[in-house]
């Protein structure tokens, strides 16, 4: 059984078959929905698995090094990244209110609580940023994978919402 990791590029599946461009052809292997998603959710490139997706911490690059997927299809691309960045911290923030109530109750501390709260707040979204970056890109790969364009560079510069400037 393969890996989420296992190498999609040239040469490295049989069953693989790549366009002279070295984009992926119509025989091409696809990643499964569950490794995409794990991809995502360890900073990988959901397409091909390869890492250093960051030039860093809060900065993502435009493409993937080794398969060129590009990371923000369009102009406010990073929405999605940030509602994930948010809901993340929100279900953080709720698990430590409940387990804190749960231990703290019935003489709760409030500044403790709050002092706790704000840091939550605080780190949460620092920490989990990239990872919602990359997790975001793997669902935006799901969703446009299908079209036959999704895999050439050139069609992914003419997709909506960024005006052919690239």
């Amino acid at each position: 059984m393969s890996g989420p990791w296992d190498d999609l590029e040239q040469g490295a599946t049989p069953d693989r078959s790549e366009t002279p461009s070295g984009h992926p052809g119509p025989g091409a292997r696809t990643p499964s929905g569950f490794t995409v998603f794990l991809r995502g959710a360890t900073k990988r490139c959901p397409r091909c698995g390869a890492g250093k997706l960051f030039k860093g911490w809060f900065k993502i690059r435009e493409r993937c090094p080794r398969c060129g997927l590009r990371l923000e299809r369009e102009e406010g691309g990073f929405l999605g990244a940030m509602t994930l960045n948010y809901l993340f911290t929100a279900v953080v923030w709720l698990v430590v209110l409940v387990v804190w109530l749960a231990m703290d109750l019935p003489d709760l501390h409030v500044p403790d609580l709050t002092i706790t709260s704000i840091a939550i707040a605080a780190l949460v979204p620092l920490l989990f940023w990239p990872f919602s970056k990359t997790i975001w890109a793997s669902v935006d790969y799901l969703i446009y994978r299908t079209d036959p364009d999704y895999g050439s560079r050139e069609a992914a510069d003419r997709a909506s919402g960024n005006g052919g400037r690239h």
